[in-house]
């Protein structure tokens, strides 16, 4: 490679560097100028389609900056901090920025499921995700679980399963968990289940903390049946 080839590669490198590294001081100087102004905030916050313009190249940057920010507003948000108003604008953030963020489309299922009470729009979140990631297996799969946890739709929640277990990135767990809603449906073992699944794939920490607490409410009310019925505990 000649000198002048080199330069010309390092001198690339180097400005795609120093823009990644704008990108994000914005975001953060937006951060601290803007979001801090609590009553203005919804004014002066970019809509996702601006962003997702305004990002350039670096989408993928700005949409973790955005991630960082989604998951310390709802942190806050369980400590009592503050209300969820600007939670949709952080989610829109990063699905357009980056539609093949799936673990937004996760996220979001379920807090619209656990504090909105929401499930046609925790499931209309997934399926947006499911269009962008059509061999992702854990988005029809946690729609299946939307319906067998909360709404107890078993039918419903077995067809999400059987898609789930025949997409390409499936695990043992989806493929198995398939087949025992098949076979069986209802029952509080099966939800213990998918909360400690959720709890072992969880990537933060606050996700993990809601599938705590209702493994401990699955398991209390396992254990009233087991008295109630005097069955053994295997």
């Amino acid at each position: 490679m000649s000198r002048r080839t080199w330069l010309r590669h390092f001198a690339t490198a180097g400005t795609a560097a120093v823009l990644a590294v704008v990108c994000v001081l914005a975001l953060s100087r937006y951060d601290r100028v803007v979001v801090s102004r609590e009553s203005q905030e919804r004014l002066y916050f970019p809509s996702g389609q601006f962003l997702r313009e305004a990002a350039c190249g670096f989408r993928e940057v700005a949409a973790d900056y955005y991630w960082f920010r989604a998951v310390q507003y709802y942190g806050g948000y369980r400590k009592g901090e503050h209300d969820m108003r600007y939670f949709d604008l952080l989610i829109d953030s990063i699905t357009r920025l980056d539609p093949r963020f799936v673990e937004a489309y996760y996220f979001a299922s379920l807090v619209y499921s656990l504090d909105y009470g929401d499930i046609p729009r925790a499931v209309d979140v997934l399926g947006r995700g499911i269009v962008h990631n059509p061999e992702v297996a854990s988005l029809p799969f946690h729609a299946g679980f939307l319906y067998y946890v909360f709404r107890k739709n078993y039918p419903r929640a077995r067809l999400w399963f059987d898609e789930a277990a025949a997409r390409p990135t499936a695990s043992e767990f989806h493929k198995r968990f398939a087949a025992y809603a098949r076979r069986k449906a209802g029952d509080l073992e099966g939800s213990l289940g998918l909360w400690r699944h959720l709890r072992d794939t969880a990537s933060n920490p606050e996700l993990r903390d809601v599938a705590l607490e209702h493994i401990a409410i699955c398991e209390r009310e396992l254990a009233k049946r087991r008295a109630s019925t005097g069955a053994v505990q295997p």
